[in-house]
């Protein structure tokens, strides 16, 4: 123990000695480690509890209940939402109904929806909430914020966004589009939705609401399963507070949590990685710069042993105030930045809460990750020459080729267990695959620096000489190296998935971001007689948004009302356990069958149309022949043959396995209604299955027309601005949809995460980069002794930056893309389990992201050690 303590007096000594240096070694362990602690504060507190969730959705009710179905239903426990279940031949919903189901409850209003009203810029559409806010059960869902809330018919309080979009103050007025005029009695806000334009109104205010009811009875999950086989969902706080086990659930709607979970698993075992590099890199250049103090011990009798102790020592004290300093910063910005993060995520968090337990594990793991990292420089460094050490020579100027073939391995064995890992889903393999992969390169990026150098020779002065000095001195000059590049590694990793994500959203559009789409509520009912839209409504899109084509796009009228027609493949090559041909779900013996038929590939994939069908089945639109170019993206050299195609009667589709002896099947949404027309394929087969004809082939079919939508597709994405005046200007009865980037909340989730990753690449490549001028003070000194110029002297600190942030960049950008698209693949591969099949991840390099790895990161680093290196230096004595 008295070993110990002298050891541990020693590194605190030192620390105190060389304090910048200690600053920046100890930077590297804190940044991680106050990510992380701000990380869990922000979850701790953003996971709401039972009583919380339970607070803003049913307020002090104890279950709300809606009743969306006459048949049965089936539903998740933690959602108010439910999915039909066979026929619905229940009776009507009613309130005295549901009272005799709930006898002794009181019954408590709250009712959803939206309506157009008049903003700054024209007309824009607000949700509605419609609830009595002075009832004590509808406490805590909505926070009134300014003024009271709405006690008469014709008074509303205003969301701050819906406020802003109206210029309305509490006291003025807001009227909506069919003239209503309403007095603004309040400010509230949605604590899930601070960012939605809201109207909080009294129920019964607006029409075509859904309507839901706070109910007072307890009710538990065999209740809530049996009110479903009325067809009645039910969120209940006795169920929130006691969740039902995985077999008591509805075995259709597995829980999806547990994707959740494993992903923050992996995001936080790539950051503990990532600390332990960090850490790594800093220790390696402390033992660097003490090479000499340590030799000088072993000079005057001091066995290896005392070296070691003395340099773990190092890590020790450097972990603990790493641990301190971390958890501190990372607490403080968490409370600091919560009205931030709040406004980012568009959400209240919960009561500011901590996270004890994982602050202290994430303390002890940086005490730990702090002696870990001084594990190999005290052992290089307890059997280093003493003499060639004391001359302040160079250590170990070559990588032992064992090291290298053990990172090859390594890498290998890292690729193969992440991809069988991904295709089985297994996240904790992923996770060991990432860190065998990480480790490999970090044990080949030595035998990477000696071929770098070898290639010096043809580059100018300065980098020739910070190339050769890495080479020389790896065993400070691989870590700092390692340190950038795991960080880079996991911001690629989140970009990537970001990207895929994104694309994977636009996948699922038969347009593109921007497409406006005009329509008529009405016109999309059964009792539609119209047939077509006026005039008018193209010159309105044309005069307010930035557009470039616009069509009119029809449907066929079936049974006096448009029916939403597709195209069937023919017999031969239609999936037997599609909804087309079973007419109902497929049994779990089916959808293993299916998995084995080459026909059923893809099938049952939902995409978007206009901006609102869903369809998995595909969309057929009546349309101009010169629509086509726009509606199926059309290359310039097939505009002709489609245009003349359809002029001839024939139906085009953008997949040519749908067409047989020029003939296809037209199915219009009727059980068993098949009809077959001419047809034409185009060359491309586009993302979304997408077929039209001609007004006079739909009439030559036996088919009437109704009116659907004015399709624009624009130069860029209209603003709100102009969607509001778009509105405004075509009058109450039209509704305006613009597409529109959506972000999820996994989506925003991993964009923290992703910002959170750009911060710490910049912070690692910054203070790596330090550490390595910091060790290369002697050399500068040295170089003005005999005659080097200051500039000479800056562009070496340049140069040196720039190969350790530089190499850093592209081995973690080459590392971090590979690694994600291969983890995406494999994804892609274990998909091929399910059926339907979810949509396929897109294999997508984010380039904006890989320039910013390759040329941001050293180009900031670079200007960084040029700023802070002095042009004239202290003489310092080489021993």
């Amino acid at each position: 123990m008295n070993g110990w303590r002298a050891a541990l007096r020693i590194a605190w000594r030192e620390a105190l000695r060389s304090r910048g240096r200690s600053a920046l070694v100890v930077a590297l362990i804190l940044v991680p480690v106050a990510a992380l602690s701000f990380t869990a504060v922000v979850f701790d507190s953003t996971e709401l509890t039972p009583s919380e969730d339970a607070a803003r959705r049913m307020g002090a009710a104890e279950a709300l209940v809606s009743w969306p179905h006459r048949g049965p239903v089936i539903q998740e426990p933690t959602k108010d939402r439910a999915i039909p279940q066979g026929n619905a031949e229940g009776p009507g919903p009613s309130e005295e109904r549901l009272r005799s189901l709930l006898p002794g409850t009181e019954l408590v209003p709250v009712e959803r929806g939206g309506v157009n009203i008049r903003t700054t810029a024209g007309v824009g559409r607000a949700g509605v909430r419609m609830l009595d806010l002075g009832n004590p059960l509808t406490k805590g869902m909505i926070t009134v914020l300014e003024g009271r809330p709405a006690t008469t018919a014709s008074e509303i309080a205003l969301s701050r966004r819906a406020m802003t979009r109206t210029g309305a103050t509490p006291g003025g007025t807001v009227t909506t589009e069919d003239g209503r005029t309403f007095t603004v009695v309040g400010v509230i806000e949605d604590p899930n939705r601070l960012d939605d334009t809201t109207v909080v109104a009294l129920p019964g205010t607006f029409d075509q609401a859904e309507r839901s009811w706070l109910v007072t009875t307890p009710i538990d999950w065999a209740k809530v399963k049996e009110l479903n086989r009325s067809g009645i969902a039910v969120l209940s706080r006795s169920v929130l507070h006691n969740l039902p086990s995985a077999a008591d659930r509805y075995p259709q709607l597995p829980d999806s949590n547990e994707i959740t979970a494993d992903i923050l698993v992996l995001f936080a075992g790539l950051a503990v990685l990532e600390m332990s590099l960090l850490a790594g890199s800093a220790m390696a250049v402390g033992a660097r710069r003490r090479k000499r103090d340590l030799a000088l011990i072993s000079a005057v009798g001091g066995a290896p042993g005392h070296v070691r102790r003395i340099v773990l020592a190092d890590g020790v004290v450097v972990g603990v105030l790493a641990a301190l300093g971390g958890v501190a910063l990372g607490v403080l910005a968490a409370v600091l930045t919560r009205p931030l993060v709040e406004w980012i995520v568009a959400e209240r968090f919960g009561a500011q809460r901590f996270f004890p337990s994982a602050l202290a594990a994430l303390a002890l793991l940086a005490v730990v990750t702090g002696v870990l990292a001084a594990l190999v420089p005290a052992w290089i460094s307890s059997r280093q020459d003493v003499v060639t050490a004391l001359a302040g020579r160079r250590g170990i100027t070559r990588s032992r080729r064992r090291w290298l073939v053990l990172g090859l391995v390594l890498i290998a064995a890292g690729a193969v267990t992440g991809v069988l890992s991904a295709i089985s889903m297994q996240v904790v393999g992923i996770l060991s695959a990432l860190i065998l992969t990480e480790v490999g390169l970090v044990l080949c990026t030595p035998a990477l620096l000696g071929l770098l150098a070898k290639a010096g020779r043809w580059l100018p002065v300065a980098l020739r000489i910070a190339l050769r000095d890495a080479s020389r001195n790896r065993t400070a000059a691989a870590p700092a190296i390692s340190a950038v590049m795991a960080a880079v590694i996991g911001a690629m990793i989140v970009s990537v998935i970001l990207t895929s994500q994104a694309e994977q959203d636009a996948n699922r559009l038969a347009g593109t971001m921007g497409d406006v789409s005009v329509y008529r509520p009405d016109d999309l009912s059964q009792s539609n007689t119209n047939t077509t839209v006026p005039a008018s409504v193209a010159t309105a899109i044309r005069n307010a948004m930035p557009v470039a084509e616009t069509h009119e796009i029809k449907l066929l009228a079936c049974d006096g009302g448009p029916c939403f027609a597709h195209i069937r493949p023919p017999a031969d090559r239609e999936c037997p356990y599609s909804l087309d041909v079973l007419h109902r779900e497929p049994t779990e013996a089916e959808q293993q069958s299916a998995l084995a038929d080459q026909r059923c590939t893809g099938v049952n994939q939902a995409h978007r149309y206009f901006g609102t069908v869903t369809s998995p089945n595909g969309f057929l639109a009546v349309a101009p022949p010169e629509a086509a170019k726009s509606l199926l993206h059309l290359q310039p050299e097939d505009v002709a043959a489609t245009e003349t195609a359809l002029r001839q009667g024939r139906i085009v589709v953008n997949d040519q396995s749908l067409v047989s002896g020029d003939q296809v099947l037209l199915a219009t949404g009727t059980q068993a209604t098949t009809i077959p027309a001419p047809g034409h394929a185009i060359p491309q087969r586009l993302k979304a299955p997408l077929a039209m004809m001609t007004e006079e082939t739909a009439r030559s079919l036996g088919f009437k027309v109704s009116a659907f939508t004015t399709y624009a597709t624009t130069t860029r994405i209209p603003t709100e601005s102009e969607q509001d005046a778009l509105t405004a200007a075509l009058g109450g009865e039209y509704e305006v949809q613009v597409v529109r980037p959506t972000e999820s909340d996994d989506q925003q989730a991993l964009g923290i995460l992703g910002l959170v990753a750009g911060i710490i690449t910049l912070a690692a490549a910054a203070l790596a980069t330090g550490l390595a001028a910091a060790d290369g003070r002697k050399d500068l000194t040295t170089l003005a002794a005999v005659g080097a110029s200051p500039t000479l002297r800056k562009l070496l600190s340049l140069s040196q930056a720039g190969v350790i942030a530089g190499i850093g960049g592209l081995l973690g950008t080459a590392a971090g893309v590979g690694s994600a698209l291969a983890l995406l693949a494999a994804l892609n591969v274990g998909y091929a389990t399910h059926w339907p099949q979810p949509e396929l991840n897109p294999l997508t390099i984010p380039w904006p992201n890989v320039l910013i790895s390759l040329l941001v990161v050293p180009t900031v680093a670079m200007l960084g050690a040029a700023l802070v290196t002095r042009s004239r230096l202290p003489i310092e004595r080489r021993e």
